[in-house]
């Protein structure tokens, strides 16, 4: 079957949806664990208006968030689609990042070039939030995290300038009041060795407690001369000044070394942006067909390249509940970042030589960093419910102050061009190595935003609202390479509002639908055609941008089985104007070239489930249908469309637990992802096919041991991810194998 035949049913998904709601809700609910339960009696924790209760018991999903209002909140009183990856759903998969713990989300797809970085609803998501922080070039680890809470679509009431796509909040994990040890260790392919070690418990009599997260990892990558390295260490500490005022203090310090990024070329038989073919010299015949993936483990790159960064951060919180109904926070956050980047990067333009073998140019690129970022946040919470909870209400006011520093030298050149058959490296680039950007400057902000639900009749009627205003402080940036400065935040307006506007209805009490509109934008800016080279030079050529998004979204959210089983059904519009793409492009001054684009809008309908079928089986995944469109037109003069983003995907994961017999304490898990086609590059010119990836595991527990098996990819499909260019596709890692055996005091 043609995957890109297959036609959507949204509306008769819908309607089936309906009709199989009330029956399921006439059976019987599985006697599995609830959702969420209340502390236990032993753990003295602070449930105030910003905690956000763990998830107790095997379940997947979330009863509660803290994504959407700053504020726990009820999931289904929530005016949007959000996707929780829990802990339970972390371990289960066998993730050991980001991109591989939100594989079976929908509406989300991983990327390989971007640390934590994901394409949300068709739009790039780089910006990472830590506990509702953003923080500039955030990155982690997984064993520091708790759970992932994703917001489809801009939430910049919540977070301020936002990107299109969503918002991607990372909880981590938080001392404990009753102590708990744990040590693991992983062996896998590619020579993968894993170690983790997690211990939490109380000190002075429970008044407070600690944490401390070791992790290393240390694995040669799936592409030849690639190595993955990396040494976590988090530390963290709660002290409660009495039943009304907590102090949590947490600190990380993570130190990387990663492949250089961007990934298998694929050869399609296109030159550059036109629909004209590789050209093939007189007499040749090719030593290799096009129209398909270059071998995965060819390394485009040199030997040596990659990605090395230290990160440091503290991150302080204090926490106070005057009484049942106001409570307040004030966090503080002081990050770090040194990078170091060098790679050979594919460009997109192959050629044959007279032997037959298919060659690609390749630029060659350094990009060092260092990164100094100071935020503030401080807010007031009020919550409660009146005339025997006929009517309700919570609001949370606040600020954000951020101050950075920011550091960059970038230099480029050309490298040898490199078969893509027989790669030979250790060449002697073509053009050595170039400063174009010598930056140092200093950039802020500051913010002040609000959120409210009010809620009637027993929160049958919840109506959402939120507003945030961000102002551009004074910043100036010097250029190293000519001594002068360019100064910002006196060009009007220097102001960015983001309203959110949303309405929940609950029919029934296992119902609700939902609507919402919100919208994300950026200062007024003037933006460089060409990246990489000096604002003075004259090949450049300036203009100003708006960037703005708007979203609109209504849906349907239900629960079965007492809470433990969720279901959503959404859709959504999302429009972008002015945003900038970078291209690499060897042709231009500088070797990249911003396009400005206008009118990028996805829309679609999304499908997603998480929770207990029954007591004994766990479920999460979702079905999405997108259509894109894009400025401009195809070669062929139809409208364009995103790249990398498929019409139709499948995503599918559930364990089934054995709890009685001699299987007791084994569980087998399984997963499906299933795509279809993409269009390989942003001008349309080539589609790369669609797939479908298989993962399949095992564990089994006993007393305080366990041990889990994971095959991810068991298949090994060429599995698509992101789509930037015929040189620079990322894939899905190759058959991928995991044992894990944990001891726990």
């Amino acid at each position: 079957m043609n995957a890109d035949k297959i036609s959507a049913r949204p509306v008769t998904c819908l309607v089936a949806f309906c009709v199989l709601v009330p029956v399921l809700h006439s059976q019987k609910p599985p006697a599995s664990q609830p959702a969420t339960t209340s502390a236990s009696a032993e753990e003295t924790v602070t449930l105030n208006a910003f905690t956000v209760e763990a998830t107790t018991g095997e379940s997947y999903g979330a009863s509660n968030l803290g994504s959407a209002t700053r504020l726990k909140v009820a999931a289904e009183n929530v005016p949007q689609s959000i996707s929780v990856i829990n802990a339970n759903l972390i371990r289960d998969l066998g993730a050991y990042n980001y991109e591989e713990a939100v594989r079976y989300t929908p509406g989300v797809t991983e990327r390989q070039n971007v640390p934590n970085g994901s394409v949300i609803r068709g739009f790039l998501v780089s910006n990472r939030y830590r506990n509702g922080f953003r923080v500039a070039g955030y990155e982690s680890d997984i064993t520091n995290v708790d759970r992932i809470e994703i917001i489809k679509g801009p939430s910049a009431s919540i977070a301020g300038s936002s990107e299109s796509g969503g918002f991607v909040n990372m909880l981590t994990k938080k001392p404990r009041f009753t102590a708990a040890t744990s040590a693991a260790v992983t062996v896998g392919t590619q020579s993968f060795l894993r170690g983790q070690f997690d211990t939490t418990g109380p000190v002075a009599n429970k008044r407070g407690a600690y944490r401390l997260i070791l992790n290393r990892i240390d694995a040669d990558g799936w592409r030849d001369e690639e190595k993955v390295r990396k040494t976590g260490i988090f530390p963290s500490f709660t002290w409660n000044f009495g039943k009304r005022t907590q102090w949590t203090n947490e600190f990380e310090y993570l130190k990387v070394e990663t492949p250089p990024g961007f990934g298998t070329p694929y050869l399609a038989p296109v030159f550059n942006n036109s629909t004209a073919p590789v050209p093939v010299p007189a007499g040749v015949t090719p030593r290799i067909s096009l129209g398909r993936w270059a071998d995965p483990e060819i390394y485009t790159s040199e030997p040596g390249n990659g990605r090395r960064a230290n990160i440091s951060a503290l991150y302080s919180t204090l926490t106070h509940q005057f009484n049942r109904v106001l409570s307040a926070r004030q966090s503080a956050v002081v990050y770090r970042l040194r990078s170091d980047t060098t790679r050979a990067l594919v460009q997109d333009g192959f050629f044959f030589d007279n032997t037959g073998d298919l060659l690609a140019n390749r630029t060659y690129e350094q990009d060092v960093r260092q990164d100094k970022s100071l935020r503030l946040q401080g807010d007031v919470a009020a919550q409660d419910k009146f005339w025997d909870e006929m009517l309700g209400g919570q609001i949370l006011a606040g600020y954000e102050v951020t101050r950075d520093i920011n550091k960059r030298t970038y230099a480029t050149g050309n490298h040898q061009p490199i078969s893509l058959i027989q790669p030979v490296h250790g060449r002697t680039p073509l053009t050595p190595l170039a400063t174009t950007i010598s930056n140092y400057g200093k950039t802020g902000s500051w913010a002040a935003f609000a959120n409210a639900q009010i809620s009637a009749w027993k929160e049958r009627a919840i109506l959402t609202g939120g507003y945030r205003r961000d102002f551009a402080k004074a910043s100036w940036t010097r250029n190293n390479l000519n001594g002068r400065f360019t100064n910002s935040g006196s060009v009007l307006p220097d102001h960015v509002n983001s309203p959110l506007y949303g309405l929940t209805l609950k029919p029934l009490k296992w119902l609700a639908v939902f609507g919402v509109y919100s919208e994300a934008g950026s200062v007024r800016r003037q933006q460089s055609l060409y990246p990489n080279i000096p604002g003075t030079d004259p090949r450049q050529v300036l203009s100003w941008i708006s960037p703005i998004t708007t979203n609109r979204e209504f849906g349907v959210k239900t629960n079965f089985f007492q809470g433990n089983l969720s279901v959503s059904v959404a859709r959504f519009t999302v429009l972008q104007h002015d945003f900038v793409r970078n291209q690499t492009d060897s042709s231009v001054p500088g070797g990249q070239i911003a396009i400005i684009e206008a009118g990028n809008r996805a829309k679609g309908w999304e499908l997603e489930w998480s929770g207990n079928l029954t007591k004994q089986i766990l479920i999460y995944g979702g079905y999405t249908n997108m259509d894109t469109t894009a400025p401009g037109v195809k070669p062929d003069g139809t409208r364009r469309e995103f790249r990398g983003i498929p019409d139709h995907k499948l995503q599918i994961f559930s364990r089934y637990n054995f709890r009685e017999g001699s299987l007791k304490g084994v569980g087998i898990k399984a997963g499906l992802v299933y795509q279809t086609s993409v269009w390989g590059r942003a001008e349309n010119t080539y589609r790369v096919p669609g797939a479908s990836r298989y993962d399949v595991g095992c564990d089994y527990t006993k007393g305080k041991w366990s041990y889990s098996l994971t095959a991810a990819n068991i298949t090994d499909v060429i599995f698509p991810q992101a789509a930037i260019g015929q040189g620079s596709n990322t894939i899905a890692a190759p058959r991928t194998i995991y044992l894990t055996a944990t001891h726990r005091w």
